[in-house]
């Protein structure tokens, strides 16, 4: 592991772990996961053009700010340098353009009592209408990461929708604006996550049955369940003890390879999670640990080559 990334966990994992972090059920497991895009997590330095069409300024105001707010190990994971800048590696280009469709809806009908008799029984009632509408807006982003010598690194197009209801007696009517400013947002986001590894710090499920457990190891792996609650590595040493005696039990193995998981142990954990795999193939929990263990180390590659390490 590089040693940003062993920094980064190691820290997170010390809040994680003390005594109370925990929430029922679960166990911590914090680590950092990869770039969806191997090839353009390894840049460093990165210019955003102004791209062109409607909202084009907009987004690439969006796309500039979230990369230049990706922070991986504590640092900044990419420079964001103006398009003019000699020491570039790869240069992001694009366009976005959007439309807006509004649909007639039902209208709103209210009805209000005007009048009420001496019993306050409502005599006279007044029904008002109101028009409705339905405001949709679909956004249209297309970039492209293009390295110094013309290699394109990553591209992404899509088609994104959002729309929103309301009548002329609402406190409140969609703009476009907000519609589409809310969709530009998400996008950035989206292309954040592709070129930049992210930090995540989860609250993974224990696995609870205890079938197959005799009387006396049933009770001690329902105190070890408890013990996720206020104390981790008690909760961990309960897993433990019951291993001997169980060898088999998909609970137990599952459990202690989140143990190690959560411990930042990926060769014990991904071990524990085979042997669960073995006794139950296809299970979800263990398959999925293995999955994060794959991509932790994923990540880890993808941050040694972009830190030259």
């Amino acid at each position: 592991m590089s040693g940003r990334s062993a920094l980064c966990t190691g820290v997170a994992l010390a809040v994680a772990l003390v005594p109370g972090a925990g929430l029922a059920e679960t166990l911590p497991v914090s680590g950092i996961y990869p770039a969806a895009n191997d090839g353009a997590a390894t840049l460093n330095t990165i210019a955003v053009e102004n791209f062109s069409g409607e909202s084009g300024t907009a987004l690439s105001f969006a796309i500039t700010d979230v990369l230049d707010n990706a922070i991986v190990g504590g640092e900044p994971y990419f420079q964001i340098v103006p398009v003019s800048d000699d020491l570039i590696d790869a240069v992001m280009r694009g366009s976005a353009g959007f439309d807006t469709i509004e649909t007639e809806l039902d209208d709103r009908e209210v009805t209000k009592c005007e009048k009420r008799d001496k019993d306050k029984k409502c005599i006279k009632e007044k029904i008002t209408i109101y028009e409705c509408s339905e405001l949709e807006v679909t956004f249209y982003p297309h970039i492209r990461l293009i390295a110094t010598d013309g290699t394109e690194m990553y591209a992404k197009r899509d088609s994104l929708t959002a729309s929103d209801s309301s009548c002329e007696n609402d406190s409140s009517v969609p703009s476009a604006r907000e519609l589409l400013d809310g969709l530009i947002g998400s996008f950035a986001s989206r292309v954040r996550y592709d070129l930049a590894p992210v930090f995540r710090d989860q609250q993974l499920r224990i696995m609870e049955s205890r079938k197959g457990l005799n009387k006396a190891d049933r009770r001690l792996f329902r105190e070890a369940v408890k013990l996720t609650k206020s104390d981790i590595g008690k909760s961990c040493q309960g897993f433990a003890a019951l291993e001997s005696a169980n060898p088999g039990h998909v609970s137990v193995l599952f459990n202690m390879g989140l143990c190690a998981e959560g411990r930042g142990d990926l060769v014990t954990a991904e071990a524990y999670y085979e042997r669960a795999l073995q006794v139950e193939p296809g299970k979800d929990y263990p398959t999925l640990g293995l999955q994060r263990i794959a991509d932790r180390r994923r990540a880890d590659a993808q941050l040694k080559v972009h830190w030259g390490e």
